[in-house]
């Protein structure tokens, strides 16, 4: 799969893929249709075709569930929001965000331009999954990017590789940020644990392979929660669905324009106010902002770069190109839905309803991009990290 990713992923240049190489390909171009693709949509639809088709073909048993469909969505996913922000004039925004969904995308840049295979349909097992949001299926591509990377750097270079540690970090910090971000919608956190599986089932293999590597144990880092903390890989077949209010950007507020003066009415004649007695300080006004959703901080719902975006972290989890967001300081306090501090030692707590809700985040707002904001050496302290949610 991996190897495939990467074969495909070397006819891009961007958004853009190379037109020539691809009608130089007869397999490839043979997806185009009518003489070839001429343009760039039809390019991408050719090689979306070509993959799909690998994948099918790769399954000995054909009854057999496919766990490379959702891999094949977020690989779709990464190309598309590269053409839909540059579509709207976002790309010079690092990090923009907006609530377009991965099939709004391909009705919108690649449907009106299938070859000979109509493939989005046969993905309709899974059809939910593309209601899932374009950015976050394209931050889902980037972990399996990072996964992908340290089992090419474990191929080639062996368990000696001194950038074994460097690159699973990577994956961990990708994993973490992808978690804080999206851990109170099902079915985004299944897909967060379906990559988990692919990367433990990596880990596991070359670990008991070198047996007597002590330090690939300790190289190959888990894909824990920054409280340390390790949830279940998921294996199975799932279904998804995105249509719960846990798993949507909050709408923006809307804000009443202020009223005219009466008319007739002079400044000098407007009658004053008492003066208001000033309030004694607080240490928690200036980290309180107004709510989103789930309970966290917001301030609206613009989404760019400034707000809600992703970009790598400076912390002891390596730059990775990751996510990150408008992040408080590691100091300011975490609030949870009614108002109070978060607990942040991982332990569970019950909701109304008597499910175990998890407090493994920094904050509790839904689905704002924020990442993992640790210090060195403090990655199995409990997430840090700040609401982003605009």
């Amino acid at each position: 799969m991996c190897n495939l990713f990467r074969e495909v992923d070397g006819y891009f240049n961007g958004k853009d893929v190379n037109m020539t190489k691809i009608n130089n390909d007869l397999t490839i171009k043979g997806y185009c249709g009518n003489g070839g693709c001429k343009r760039n949509e039809a390019g991408i639809n050719a090689l979306i075709a070509y993959t799909f088709k690998k994948f099918k073909d790769s399954i000995i048993r054909k009854t057999k569930y496919n766990k490379y469909d959702e891999y094949l969505l977020m690989w779709i996913s990464d190309k598309l929001f590269k053409i839909h922000i540059e579509s709207i004039g976002k790309k010079n925004k690092p990090g923009y965000m907006d609530a377009t969904t991965l099939n709004q995308a391909y009705d919108k840049y690649l449907k009106n331009h299938k070859g000979i295979l109509d493939y989005w349909d046969l993905f309709g097992h899974i059809n939910g999954l593309k209601e899932a949001n374009l950015k976050y299926m394209s931050e889902f591509y980037k972990l399996l990017s990072h996964i992908c990377k340290t089992i090419k750097e474990y191929n080639d270079k062996g368990a000696e590789s001194k950038k074994l540690s460097k690159y699973s970090v990577d994956c961990r910090f990708q994993y973490r940020t992808l978690y804080m971000n999206i851990y109170e919608c099902k079915s985004y956190l299944d897909l967060l644990n379906k990559l988990k599986g692919l990367y433990d089932d990596f880990r596991s293999y070359a670990i008991k392979r070198n047996g007597s590597n002590n330090d690939l144990a300790t190289n190959l880092k888990k894909l824990t929660l920054g409280s340390g903390k390790e949830m279940n890989a998921v294996k199975s077949f799932k279904t998804y669905d995105f249509s719960g209010s846990q798993c949507k950007l909050p709408k923006k507020k809307k804000t009443n324009p202020k009223k005219p003066d009466p008319p007739g009415l002079s400044p000098s004649s407007k009658e004053e106010p008492p003066p208001q007695r000033k309030a004694p300080p607080s240490s928690q006004s200036s980290n309180v902002l107004p709510k989103t959703k789930g309970g966290g901080s917001s301030s609206s719902n613009v989404q760019d770069a400034s707000k809600i975006g992703l970009k790598a972290s400076d912390n002891s989890e390596g730059n990775t190109g990751g996510a990150s967001g408008d992040i408080r300081s590691p100091k300011s306090e975490n609030r949870g839905p009614d108002g109070g501090l978060n607990d942040n030692t991982g332990s569970g707590v019950k909701s109304n309803d008597g499910t175990s809700k998890r407090t493994d985040h920094a904050d509790t707002s839904p689905l704002g991009t924020q990442t993992s904001n640790q210090e060195p050496g403090s990655e199995n302290k409990g997430n840090v990290g700040g609401t982003t949610q605009s």
